[in-house]
């Protein structure tokens, strides 16, 4: 489940896609409108500047949906298609807030009309069918691809989800951009904390939500983990050797205006 100082103008145009770059069709074309859309709205820290995107969301964002509504990701390699829809829930979920900007946290958003959450709430068409962000997660991404560093890339616009990556993601990259987005989310102390102290770590709560992913057992969570730390860390870390704790999860809204929240109480591995 599931941050990003900005380069913005008020009403400049996008700079052109390069040209010379990729052969049509490749990834680097095919994301190229939301590649600018990131640079651009989205400063270092993961944060993105609603405001400004909500303003020129018509030419910046609504474009590049609706090449994602005709697109036919059936037809792209594995890797293409993964990057595909972690790029389209991402690009949805920036949709669902500008529409109801400003608010302080997705939550805040109502759900379908007979009840659930935002992520239940169809937001728009993917590969001519109208998606959830929940159906493009738990339906698509987690079921087609079993691969769990997408936990690490998929952005459900929180203080407390992973930093919003300024670029898209790609085929021929995609491995490395996961590999970074992975280290960086397990190395930020605002997120995890490994160690944490007195023999425990204090994970994400995402680490909590889908453990599953990663392991069927904490000890073989950790396990998972340990590639991304160095020496005693990384060596713990592989025996499973830390008692596990879970930090707050902070639902503000990743906008730079808004200041961290105090989240929800630390919880114990077993609550």
């Amino acid at each position: 489940m599931l941050a990003v100082l900005l380069c913005v103008g008020s009403s400049a145009p996008l700079a052109a896609a390069p040209t010379g770059a990729a052969p049509p069709g490749s990834d680097s074309t095919r994301h190229a409108a939301l590649d600018r859309l990131l640079e651009r709205f989205v400063d270092s820290q993961g944060d993105v500047d609603y405001a400004a995107l909500q303003a020129q969301a018509d030419t910046v964002l609504a474009p590049y949906l609706q090449t994602l509504a005709e697109a036919r990701p059936s037809a792209l390699d594995r890797e293409a298609r993964l990057a595909f829809w972690i790029n389209a829930y991402n690009a949805y979920t920036l949709k669902l807030i500008v529409d109801h900007y400003p608010v302080a946290s997705i939550r805040d958003i109502d759900g379908p009309p007979d009840g659930g959450t935002p992520f239940e709430r169809p937001v728009g068409p993917v590969a001519d069918t109208v998606r959830t962000l929940d159906e493009i997660e738990h339906e698509i991404i987690r079921v087609r691809f079993d691969e769990p560093r997408i936990h690490f890339a998929l952005v459900c616009a929180a203080k407390s989800c992973p930093r919003l990556r300024r670029e898209a993601y790609t085929g021929p990259q995609l491995d490395a951009q996961l590999d970074a987005q992975a280290r960086r989310f397990l190395h930020a102390s605002s997120k995890n904390r490994i160690p944490g102290g007195n023999g425990t770590i204090a994970l994400s709560r995402i680490l909590k939500w889908y453990g599953a992913d990663f392991g069927p057992t904490p000890t073989a969570v950790q396990r998972a983990l340990a590639p991304y730390f160095d020496g005693a860390v990384r060596d713990s870390l592989a025996e499973g050797a830390y008692d596990v704790r879970y930090r707050p999860y902070d639902w503000t809204l990743n906008a730079p205006s808004l200041d961290r929240g105090d989240g929800d109480p630390d919880i114990a591995a077993d609550s």
